[in-house]
């Protein structure tokens, strides 16, 4: 998972037991205790960025994060910059997007789907 979207340097980092399917967080499923079992693979002074999740609160506590120096905090989309180093790094580790293509004549179906939540990753409507 991590050669296929994960960082170019990884250091310091201890995989944690994720509860439940640890396949969560790699479909995109908002778990609060899969975002929160991360935390303990950081490495010294590392960062979470939530930029999606559940309401279920994160179960981290204060001495996780404080002895360590870890950060979590949210961010609901990129910066311009943030998107010019994500397009960056896809580029230099050919990364490429895993889409969902539906037809134009099932747009219906297509943002039904994309507004209940079943679509997964990027959602595109084709000519045919």
């Amino acid at each position: 998972m991590r050669r296929a979207r994960g960082p170019q340097h990884v250091g310091g980092h201890r995989p944690a037991a994720p509860p439940g399917d640890g396949l969560q967080l790699a479909r995109g499923e908002g778990n609060s205790d899969a975002i929160t079992s991360t935390i303990d693979g950081l490495a010294r002074r590392g960062e979470l960025v939530a930029i999606g999740g559940t309401l279920d609160p994160l179960g981290a506590s204060p001495l996780q994060l404080l002895i360590p120096g870890k950060v979590v905090r949210g961010h609901p989309s990129g910066t311009s910059q943030d998107v010019e180093d994500t397009m960056d790094f896809s580029v230099l580790n050919c990364v490429r997007p895993i889409v969902e293509q539906r037809p134009l004549a099932e747009i219906k179906e297509a943002y039904r789907r994309m507004m209940t939540g079943e679509a997964r990753y990027r959602m595109v409507v084709t000519p045919h």
